[in-house]
């Protein structure tokens, strides 16, 4: 049985920190919107915590030092921008294949640990394990990354289907023998993802 591996931010989340994102929160904050997008993501600190070396709430607190509000503003910035807005239409695909037996993962370079993003329901019910960089110490395209992946779900190489935004991320599951999707769209994705499946008889709708 194949095994099917998301990142998580620009795929199972379609939120982005785009110009009107930074506009509307510059508003809010009473700060230039041309400045707060580098006030906001320009540190060190996200890396950091990208890779465990300082956990969420210093990272937050660090952020916030530097544009004097509280750190409880900066973690809701950051939901709003990666994970406010998870994708629906994949999430019902991602159902109905954990239901005929697919094993699911999600990937994530990801300032939260696995176990902090599981408990989230709209993910809970996507995804066997959530291996997350945080507590890896690794970040997606290191190699290691994929293998604690395959170690976790008990599938290697072309079992795998890997699905991300960034085409770097794929190229690094391609090159140790995972099949691949770069997501550009919901239904792109899906298509894709169906197209690679259907070469283990699997698919995610009917009898």
């Amino acid at each position: 049985m194949p095994a099917l591996v998301l990142d998580l931010g620009g795929v199972v989340y379609r939120s982005w920190p785009d110009a009107a994102f930074h506009a509307r929160w510059a508003a809010e904050l009473g700060c230039e919107a041309e400045s707060l997008g580098e006030r906001l993501w320009g540190g060190a600190e996200w890396g950091l915590a990208e890779l465990g070396q300082i956990g969420p709430g210093d990272c937050y607190a660090r952020v916030a030092a530097r544009l004097d509000v509280d750190p409880g503003v900066v973690e809701e910035i950051a939901i709003q921008a990666f994970a406010s807005n998870p994708d629906e239409a994949l999430a019902e695909y991602v159902v109905a294949l954990r239901r005929r037996g697919v094993r699911t993962a999600a990937l994530t370079n990801n300032i939260q640990r696995g176990a902090t993003l599981i408990a989230r329901p709209e993910l809970h019910r996507l995804f066997d394990v959530v291996i997350s960089s945080a507590e890896a110490g690794l970040q997606k395209p290191d190699p290691a990354m994929y293998r604690l992946a395959e170690d976790r779900l008990g599938s290697v190489g072309p079992e795998i289907v890997f699905v991300d935004d960034v085409e770097m991320h794929v190229e690094g599951a391609l090159a140790l023998g995972w099949r691949g999707v770069v997501f550009r769209s919901t239904d792109q994705a899906l298509t894709d993802i169906a197209t690679q499946l259907a070469q283990f008889g699997v698919r995610a709708g009917g009898c």
